[in-house]
């Protein structure tokens, strides 16, 4: 009876987020801005390698004013 009990509660810790954050919370992950989704899991929103290719330039993920994460320009250059 106990094992009943057992296996859906590691079940349960095995499902459960690695890293788990606050929705709409936002951070960078190497050259990637993440937000938290409404599942308490990081999703990838921007890889800033990828607009620097599409936008040239070197871009970088930043802290903006507002406390989120975006990719802005890091080589100060005009866009």
């Amino acid at each position: 009876m106990k094992l009943c009990l057992i296996i859906p509660v590691l079940f349960l810790i095995a499902c459960s987020p690695a890293d788990p954050c606050r929705v709409n919370e936002t951070r960078c992950s190497g050259a990637v801005a993440q937000v938290c989704g409404s599942d308490e899991r990081w999703t990838d929103v921007m890889n800033c390698d990828e607009v620097a290719a599409q936008s040239g330039g070197s871009w970088s993920c930043q802290k903006i004013v507002d406390g989120s994460h975006a990719c802005l320009p890091s080589d100060g250059g005009a866009r």
